[in-house]
């Protein structure tokens, strides 16, 4: 068995890469499923919290619906963008610097890891980025114009972009990793999950989504969006679970390789 252990070293940090792949698929889905339940749910509510700033999310209040809408954005979306980040620096990056103690190499994985977590950073930039001139227009008693016409008509598809974009960097980043180490064809399938993924969530944010965060709390949207979080919430787990399962086959097979030797 220390033969065992020496000559094939990454079977282990493999398998617990599979396990910490398997609980990541778990929260994203979690996480993808619960936004969208909520947003189909308590849009109604959430816009309403804008009372508690002494605005009307109403019609007839145009600064009631601008804070009634960067709630909904701080609520739904940035969680989206930032728990999506922790999840995978606390399950990939914390694999991939084992993987490198054992010289095996991971700098492609880690460099989609690293341009993902630029790209959500970029989501977050881009919920906020109207902020500093909304302040400034509001200390001055003048009107934000550009950033209600910002929020109106280029926010979700620059967001959703992003978030995208971002989301597939991240979690093709585990099936490339893995397919250098085997080049098991079921990874090829999840690969196109995540494909799917990332391209429904683009598409979606230039097309259907693509409209005023003033007007978010419409049935079709709610609709929309509830259920394309649990589509791609449920292609993440299957994604991810794929991943985990030719993960931790690695061990396994290597164990029943090493004992068919120890019999010969």
């Amino acid at each position: 068995m220390v033969r065992f252990v020496r000559d094939q070293p990454d079977a282990y940090i493999y398998s617990s890469f599979g396990t910490r792949i398997f609980i990541a698929g778990f929260l994203l889905a979690l996480l993808y499923i619960g936004q969208g339940i909520m947003v189909y749910t308590s849009t109604d509510k959430i816009l309403s919290l804008s009372s508690l700033l002494g605005k009307d999310s109403g019609a007839t209040d145009i600064m009631g619906q601008l804070v009634g809408g960067l709630i909904l954005v701080t609520a739904v979306f940035v969680p989206l963008a930032s728990s999506t980040m922790a999840i995978s620096r606390w399950v990939l990056k914390r694999t991939y610097k084992k993987l490198e103690k054992l010289e095996v190499d991971s700098r492609r994985s880690q460099l989609l890891l690293m341009m993902a977590r630029f790209v959500f950073l970029g989501c977050i930039v881009a919920a906020y980025a109207p902020m500093p001139m909304i302040a400034e227009s509001a200390m001055s008693g003048g009107f934000p114009t550009s950033s209600i016409n910002y929020y109106q008509t280029k926010f979700m598809s620059l967001f959703f972009t992003l978030f995208g974009l971002a989301l597939f960097l991240t979690i093709i980043s585990p099936v490339l990793q893995l397919y250098q180490r085997t080049g098991s064809r079921t990874l090829i399938l999840a690969g196109l999950l995540a494909t799917l993924v990332g391209a429904s969530l683009i598409y979606m944010g230039n097309t259907d989504w693509n409209v005023s965060v003033f007007s978010l709390n419409n049935e079709e949207f709610k609709s929309s969006f509830g259920t394309t979080m649990i589509v791609c919430g449920t292609c993440i787990f299957f994604c991810l679970w794929i991943v985990a399962r030719n993960a931790k086959s690695i061990l396994r097979y290597q164990k029943m390789h090493f004992t068919m030797k120890l019999g010969e």
